[in-house]
């Protein structure tokens, strides 16, 4: 790596300093310190850094927790966007990102105990949109009676707007409308005029989570769901320029997605799908995948004890799915026009 001195000697501290900082972040909380402001300072002065994203990363270092069951939500949330942050810094500065591996190898430094998982490097646009499908076959699919009358909702569904789930109620099968994703707080991340901003929504659970943060929800049958889907999109290529990717299956025109949900005091009824890491082939597009839940497996899904999941910690068969990349951006790929025309058999 070759930079200008000694102005770019000084941007390369800056940017170990806070690569220093995510490190920390992934395994427990991160403060605040002289030398994380200085980095800061010296970035924003370089012209590297705007002033809002230096005032937006001190702010979330200092934050206090309003939700300390979401803990580790905020967490995800906080050290991803820190990571697309100094992506994009790097970039500015002609670097280029630290590679997955030396991040890893930070984390062990802080942390030896702790095994580096496999993977690659993605911004958080893990698994954000999707598309649930006709109405009627999904009732028709799921034997799932409509729990009460609703909107049919958006065609592509995003974190924070409605979509369909089944859940039992009884034992039997309903289909219900609820909100995509878990609220979270953080406390001092206020918008420019001193405001408290709105919740984050948390839409995607990790599945080696399930025995930790989610357990509250993922040990009680009766918050587990199945999210019908079509389709689901992942971003591809450089920050600036991804593009749009969707996966689909080969076997059926409509999936069943493993997922969680719960009662919130901001948005009602909510519900998170259930992640794990991707197959192989799949890995360049991103490194975790749905759950995706075989047709003779949805009861036990819904129903079965929590110690019998983990069977259900396992990608699809790469073989039987259908990938659909695409020149869209992915700015432009939440728009209904935007997706491919339905696969075959649908």
């Amino acid at each position: 790596m070759t930079v200008s001195k000694p102005h770019g000697r000084l941007t390369l501290l800056a940017l170990n300093a806070l690569e220093d900082v995510l490190a920390e972040a992934s395994v427990g909380p991160a403060s605040r310190s002289w030398a994380v402001g200085l980095a800061l300072a010296w970035l924003q002065n370089a012209g590297i850094a705007e002033p809002w994203q230096t005032r937006q990363i001190w702010r979330d270092l200092g934050a206090e927790k309003v939700r300390p069951d979401y803990e580790h939500a905020v967490q995800y949330i906080e050290t991803t966007m820190l990571t697309g942050m100094l992506d994009h810094w790097r970039r500015k500065a002609g670097l280029t990102a630290d590679p997955f591996w030396q991040r890893q190898h930070r984390i062990r430094s802080i942390a030896p105990d702790l095994e580096p998982r496999p993977g690659t490097a993605h911004l958080p646009c893990m698994c954000n949109r999707y598309i649930p499908g006709d109405r009627e076959r999904i009732e028709k699919l799921f034997s799932a009676a409509p729990l009460r009358p609703f909107n049919e909702g958006p065609t592509i569904v995003h974190p924070r707007e409605p979509g369909w789930v089944v859940r039992l109620i009884d034992g039997q099968p309903v289909l219900d409308q609820m909100t995509w994703g878990f609220p979270v707080y953080v406390r001092g991340r206020v918008g420019q005029r001193g405001q408290q901003l709105k919740p984050k929504p948390v839409n995607n659970a990790r599945f080696d989570k399930l025995g930790a943060f989610w357990a509250r929800w993922a040990r009680e049958p009766a918050n587990r769901c199945l999210i019908p889907a079509t389709r689901y999109a992942e971003a591809v290529g450089n920050p600036g320029s991804m593009t749009t990717t969707w996966l689909s299956l080969k076997s059926s025109p409509v999936f069943a997605w493993a997922g969680l949900w719960t009662a919130s005091d901001e948005w009602g009824a909510v519900y998170t799908g259930v992640m794990t890491s991707a197959c192989t082939e799949l890995e360049a597009i991103h490194d975790r995948s749905p759950v995706i839940v075989a047709r003779e497996d949805w009861a036990a899904w819904l129903t079965a004890p929590v110690a019998d999941l983990s069977r259900f910690d396992r990608p699809w068969p790469a073989a039987d799915v259908r990938i659909e990349p695409s020149t869209v951006l992915w700015k432009d790929g939440g728009k209904p026009e935007m997706f491919p025309t339905a696969p075959s058999g649908a």
